[in-house]
């Protein structure tokens, strides 16, 4: 079984890139931060990614949780970014396997208008995880997906502890779980340290270097698994489909009576 985490990047027009990608591997289950959603038919392509992809690829079944809702981005009072109308962006797993729940879990701030920028990097919008529980022919697995809260030095503070504790609230150690996202943190960061404890980090297992396109040393993407997930390959793969690199899981379940 194989899963794919990307964060495809809001900023650029990369669509067509990930489609080709998802088209061209076979994959059981995708996950994506910075995914945006169309509310309006006038929103220009680019950010209407969801749906574009999803109408593109053979999978059935899809899950998106909602950080925001904007149609612009402005900064000193200048319009930096036009949607062409309003957009949500978020997280979202796509999966041919039955999907018997999902919840979406705000973790910082709440959902809404998202428009003046001015404060972002002090306040951030609203940061939220999914948690989306899947029937693979009869075994339960979870899948938990996050895009952190932004801070500057991604070493983390308070906020992202506090993140870390909600989000480990929710981890099943009676089934198989992973954890995947770009959690905004180092890898040294107390709250990266915080999950190490609880769960397997194959970004550390793997001894990986880094998850960002065109940088080195630059890690802030994680996958990590219980004591039910039996990890034949895990890798990075070198590619420009975004600023973030595709990251590939290959798995099987440790099926028990629990």
């Amino acid at each position: 079984m194989k899963l794919l985490n990307l964060n495809i990047y809001m900023k650029i027009d990369n669509n067509e890139k990930i489609i080709q990608y998802i088209n061209e591997n076979s994959f059981d289950i995708v996950t994506f931060q910075e995914s945006m959603r169309a509310l309006d038919d006038s929103v220009f392509p680019m950010y209407n990614s969801s749906n574009i992809i999803k109408n593109n690829i053979l999978y059935k079944n899809s899950f998106f949780g909602p950080l925001y809702v904007s149609d612009k981005f402005i900064k000193n009072g200048i319009v930096t970014r036009d949607f062409g109308g309003f957009v949500e962006q978020g997280n979202e797993l796509i999966t041919n396997y039955n999907i018997v729940s999902a919840t979406n879990h705000f973790i910082h701030n709440d959902y809404g208008l998202f428009i003046n920028t001015d404060n972002f990097r002090v306040n951030d919008h609203g940061r939220a995880f999914t948690d989306v529980l899947l029937d693979l022919d009869g075994e339960l697995l979870q899948i938990i997906n996050i895009h952190g809260i932004w801070n500057e030095n991604k070493l983390g503070d308070l906020r992202t502890i506090n993140q870390i504790n909600s989000l480990l609230l929710k981890v099943r150690d009676d089934i198989p779980s992973i954890v995947v996202g770009d959690f905004n943190l180092l890898p040294n960061s107390l709250s990266i340290s915080i999950v190490n404890r609880r769960m397997k980090n194959l970004i550390e297992e793997y001894n990986i270097k880094n998850t960002r396109y065109g940088t080195e040393n630059m890690i802030c993407d994680y996958v990590f698994v219980n004591n039910k997930i039996k990890v034949n390959d895990f890798r990075v793969v070198d590619s420009d489909i975004s600023d973030h690199l595709p990251i590939i899981l290959d798995f099987d379940i440790i099926k028990k009576n629990y």
